[in-house]
């Protein structure tokens, strides 16, 4: 039986968006950005429904994490409405991807290359062996990126960083990644990185849910919003969390000189 190319799965309210192509160095066929986009969606649903608190995104092996688009499939299509495929399956994906209210936690498990990176920058949270590099090939191929990876990398490393990165198609190492924000922890080779990751996000999970997706709101939209606008959106969503259970919870295990227990009055955010 063929194997899918993209695997999800929840354990234990973490979901896991596997690409499951290492023969091909997870490149992502046009099957593969299907179930993607797919997985994306079901994982919105899921965090919907309550059965979803945060996602992981990784690839399969210790080798690549993802190779960004496959070449293979595009020798012969080298015109616009190609591109527009390729633009807006993953482009639409990885934007849906950044809209999920809950933690989004990239796994990077081997090197990315081009859309590989791009779909790094996407993720919360970013968690990197050290053994692993980044490679923004985009302009060694004569292409910009095609799924947003460009603005979000601006976002977060800055204007002067990202064009020196993204113009000389230079590689990144692990430690450099980390040294400029792009990536929050390098993984030791010989650990095991999704037990790493696993383990991060039983602590995150404790923590109230409603507020982490207020502040995640909260966080993106301030940095392209006028700073009194900004001030007006926290004040609001502050206002939203101050009767919640959780605060109140909170609130009532400070007094009571407990730990206290969240995440019990409500099923998504």
């Amino acid at each position: 039986m063929k194997e899918k190319p993209i695997v999800y799965s929840i354990d234990h309210a973490v979901g896991t968006v596997q690409v499951n192509r290492p023969k091909s160095l997870n490149a992502l066929n046009w099957e593969a950005q299907e179930q993607f986009a797919a997985a994306v969606e079901q994982a919105h649903s899921d965090h919907a429904n309550g059965t979803l608190r945060a996602l992981i995104i990784t690839g399969t092996g210790n080798r690549t994490f993802v190779a960004g688009g496959d070449i293979k499939e595009h020798v012969g299509h080298l015109d616009v409405a190609t591109a527009r495929r390729l633009n807006r399956i993953m482009g639409n994906a990885l934007h849906r991807l950044t809209e999920l209210s809950c933690p989004t936690v990239a796994a990077i498990n081997g090197d990315a290359y081009g859309g590989g990176c791009e779909i790094i920058t996407a993720c919360d949270l970013r968690y990197m062996v050290d053994t692993a590099r980044l490679h923004f090939v985009q302009v060694k191929v004569g292409l910009t990126t095609g799924w947003g990876g460009t603005a979000r990398l601006v976002r977060l490393i800055g204007q002067s960083r990202a064009l020196e990165i993204l113009l000389t198609g230079r590689v990144l190492t692990s430690e450099e990644a980390h040294r400029v924000g792009l990536i929050h922890r390098e993984v030791p080779h010989n650990q095991d990185l999704l037990t790493v990751v696993r383990a991060e996000l039983a602590i995150l999970l404790t923590l109230p849910n409603q507020a982490q997706a207020a502040l995640k709101q909260l966080v993106y939209a301030s940095y392209g919003l006028p700073l009194e606008q900004a001030y007006a959106l926290e004040s609001t969503l502050f206002e939203q969390q101050w009767p919640h259970a959780d605060h109140i919870e909170a609130v009532a295990a400070f007094v009571e000189k407990r730990k206290p227990r969240f995440n019990h009055s409500t099923q998504g955010a």
